[in-house]
């Protein structure tokens, strides 16, 4: 399991040394995360969009980062969209922290991943 913290203030150069210590109840594991997102995912978005293996983030609460991908089949590609992060205490989805805001922003951004591998490249 991999943890993500936010560098800790300090000039360059700097020697640092720190310990956390966090508590929290851990009340969603990462098969749940994975499983709610996916279930989010197909009732708001669509079928072709799935969840990846979460990892924890601690970053003012402990939270799931669940990475987003989007498969095109006619491209044989899966293509990673963005993140959603997910309270490890509650399991609520939490947008205004992820990669996007709302629903329709997963949607556009793969939208935009499709038009960009089925534009014809150009030569120079």
């Amino acid at each position: 399991m991999r943890v993500e913290t936010a560098p800790p203030p300090a000039p360059g150069h700097a020697e640092v040394a720190y310990t956390v210590s966090v508590k929290f109840q851990f009340n969603v594991t990462p098969l749940i995360a994975r499983q709610k997102v996916n279930a989010y995912l197909l009732t708001h978005v669509g079928h072709m969009l799935s969840a990846d293996e979460p990892t924890l983030l601690l970053n003012n609460g402990a939270f799931w980062k669940i990475p987003i991908f989007c498969a095109y089949p006619e491209f044989k590609r899966r293509e990673y969209l963005g993140d959603l992060l997910m309270n490890a205490e509650s399991g609520e989805i939490v947008l205004s922290n992820s990669s996007f805001k709302t629903a329709t922003e997963i949607e556009a951004r793969a939208d935009a991943v499709y038009h960009s591998l089925a534009a014809p490249a150009t030569r120079v």
